[in-house]
């Protein structure tokens, strides 16, 4: 779950055409005829027991995630195979976890393992004799899981650049696509399969599925509005991701990821400067100018994601990547000011109004087979930087990080049972 480093002028130009079509396209431009007669819906309904209600990130807290009406937990999976074609410590691992879920009665939505995986393993979507390859391997989770895992998503978020990169578009689309064929030629009658979108893939990625739509059973969106940025504002912006992703698949939809931080605000000029001085640089003009040693200053896990992804880029492109984006708000551990939707401010009270208002509108969607919350309970550092008190990824949770109840998991609780019952 993350944004892209799209450059800030071009976010605002896209957030001013989704807010223009929330605002006036979305009953017209966006508008799609009633799912009510829709054999596709209907049967991944069936497939899956009907609407799913799931969350990200799970902890063996099973008594509690079902009395929160959670019937899905939306997980990844270990690539499961070492060099001699043998189960991995940690794929076993998994299994006998995922295992325990669904002996409590709880389904699993699987993530396959990502291309990086892949390309650590020797297979590379790039090479032709590979294609056969990353089928088996797909064919081999499918048939090895059966009974444990009910749904698929294949990959995630290509599009971003740290779950796609070294792959351009065109490739991660034939990675999922290469994928979806033979794992649909299998498939049991219980079981879905999908893919979703993120970040630059929202309009990137549709396109180049439409040849492969048909191994589809639906196509998942990840929406995180007033998290990452400060220009998306309101809740009809949401609904209008959701219409769009409906109308140019013309698939059933998962809101495979969705949420909103409950902690977070900004810091002064004051405080941004006195962590710029504990990397030993005076301003951020001063850092612009000496990008390259401010990089190797930086907490090791965003030094190596900036150098492995952008390492080869300019100066001056690092420099904007770096304090233009997302990662600015790392560096300084903030959520910027103005960073937010219109009445949800960013606090575990704000969350919790976030999802009770996002759950009520779901229910006139009659084309959404799903909703997965992201996350279960708040980190301890952020995956990102590595930073505990970096709030961009440690307050996502509808627990807290000892596990005790937030308000966000009551307005889940009320929300999945309405939608439940309504759908």
């Amino acid at each position: 779950m993350t944004m892209p480093s799209i450059p800030s002028w071009l976010m605002k130009v896209l957030a001013l055409l989704l807010a223009t079509v929330a605002f006036v396209g979305t009953p017209t431009l966006l508008a799609t005829p009633p799912a009510e007669n829709d054999t596709d819906v209907a049967a991944v309904l069936e497939a899956t027991g009907g609407f799913m209600t799931g969350i990200c990130h799970p902890e063996p807290e099973y008594k509690t995630i079902k009395n929160a009406n959670i019937g899905w937990i939306r997980v990844d999976i270990p690539y499961p195979l070492d060099e001699n074609n043998k189960q991995t410590p940690s794929y076993k691992a998994w299994k006998r976890e995922m295992l325990a879920y669904r002996k409590h009665g709880i389904k699993v939505l699987a993530v396959t393992p990502y291309p990086y995986k892949f390309l650590e393993h020797g297979l590379d979507i790039r090479k032709d004799e590979d294609v056969p390859k990353i089928q088996w391997v797909a064919k081999y989770l499918m048939k090895n899981l059966r009974g444990i895992v009910n749904a698929y998503q294949i990959t995630n978020e290509m599009g971003v650049d740290r779950f796609t990169l070294p792959f351009t578009m065109d490739e991660a689309a034939k990675f999922i696509g290469v994928q979806a064929e033979i794992m649909s030629q299998i498939k049991a009658k219980d079981e879905i399969i999908g893919y979703n979108l993120g970040g630059l893939g929202y309009v990137q990625l549709p396109p180049r599925m439409l040849q492969y739509n048909k191994y589809m059973d639906y196509v998942g969106i990840d929406i995180y509005l007033g998290c990452f940025e400060t220009v998306t504002k309101t809740l009809d912006e949401f609904i209008a991701l959701l219409q769009y992703t409906r109308k140019i698949t013309n698939k059933p939809v998962l809101l495979s990821e969705f949420g909103y931080i409950s902690y977070g605000e900004p810091k002064t000029p004051e405080e941004k400067n006195a962590i710029l001085r504990s990397y030993g640089f005076k301003s951020e003009e001063d850092a612009r100018k000496n990008i390259n040693k401010f990089i190797k200053r930086l907490p090791i896990k965003l030094k190596e994601e900036i150098t492995e992804n952008y390492g080869k880029r300019s100066a001056e492109e690092k420099a904007a990547l770096i304090f233009d984006g997302e990662y600015a708000n790392h560096i300084y551990r903030e959520l910027p000011e103005d960073t937010g939707l219109y009445n949800y401010e960013h606090t575990p009270v704000g969350q919790a109004k976030f999802y009770t208002d996002v759950l009520n509108r779901l229910q006139d969607l009659d084309y959404l087979i799903g909703a997965i919350i992201y996350m279960w309970d708040d980190s301890d550092h952020c995956y990102v930087c590595g930073q505990a008190d970096c709030p961009v990824e440690t307050g996502w949770g509808i627990v807290d990080g000892r596990g005790r109840i937030k308000p966000a998991y009551k307005a889940v609780k009320l929300g999945f049972a309405e939608l439940k019952k309504k759908k």
